[in-house]
Parts: structure tokens; sequence; C-alpha cells
């Protein structure tokens, strides 16, 4: 390619790859990205509203968790560019078709967590913390019998239900 002219060069290279589909790919990719990231982070948020919501701690940890969790998505993602950047060459690959499966992939298994999270929030599971709290606080032998009945009752009544 040494004795092309640099516009000869590009119309070369324009003639194999064309910017059109490298900035397609690019922009559903990037796009991808970013809908990765807005259900990890959504996630996140629904898990720290679940947590307070049932009386547990948000500890520090779920937030390093959520970072290696996007690290490993995005390997998983990187990885399907890769793919997709050999299928570039192709006239039949237009668009990148590995990247959006991951992504769907990715984004299905975030929205199954929430749907986790809304379980938790709904179940009488929630109250339990509150409900030992108070049993161990009891200063007698029956009255913590009473609170044990009570749940009883409730856990009785919900699974009729």
């Amino acid at each position: 390619m040494g004795n092309f002219a640099p516009n000869q060069k590009l119309h070369i290279m324009e003639s194999i790859l064309s910017l059109d589909k490298f900035y397609l790919f690019l922009g559903i990719f990037l796009a991808v990205c970013i809908l990765v990231i807005v259900a990890i982070m959504l996630d996140l948020w629904d898990g720290v509203h679940t947590a307070k919501k049932t009386n547990q701690r948000v500890h520090s940890h779920k937030l390093r968790v959520t970072i290696a969790k996007m690290c490993e998505y995005w390997r998983f993602i990187l990885i399907g560019f890769l793919v997709d950047c050999i299928g570039v060459f192709f006239s039949f690959y237009f668009m990148p078709f590995v990247v959006v499966l991951f992504g769907v992939g990715l984004i299905v298994v975030e929205a199954k967590s929430m749907f986790e999270h809304a379980t938790r929030r709904k179940s009488h599971m929630a109250e339990l913390p509150d409900i030992i709290k108070r049993i161990v606080e009891c200063a007698h032998e029956k009255d913590a019998q009473k609170i044990l009945e009570q749940f009883t009752t409730i856990s009785d009544t919900s699974n009729h239900h």
C-alpha cells in the first residue's frame, strides 16, 4: 500500500470496511454498555431499598461486589465485541449480534435480581429481624412465648393465602 496516495488508501479501506458500518457497531456497543451499567445501578439501588425495607444494614461490601460485577460484565461484552469485530468484514453481518445478545442476557440477569428483591420485600420474612429483636428484649419467657405464638399465627395466615 506504500505506492498509493493517502486518499486512495482511505478509499481501499472503505471498500473493505465502511465507516458507516464501523460507527454503527461502535454506537451499538456503547449503547449496550450504557444500558448494562444502568441495569446494574438499578439493581444496586433496588438492593439498598430492599435492605432498608427489611431493616438490614447496608454494607460497603455491596458496592465492592457491584464494581466487581461491572468488571465481569464488561469482560463479557468486550469478548462479544471482539467476535463482532470479525463479523464486521462480512456483508451479511450488519450489526454486532453477539454484543446485543450478551447485553440482553446481562440485563435479564439484573431484572431477575430486582424481582428477587421485590419478593423479599413482600414476604413476611422482612418482619423477622424485628420479631427476633422483640423476643430478645423480652424480660420473661412468657412474653417471648406470646410473640412466638403471634408470629406462628401470622405465618399460618400468610401460608393459606
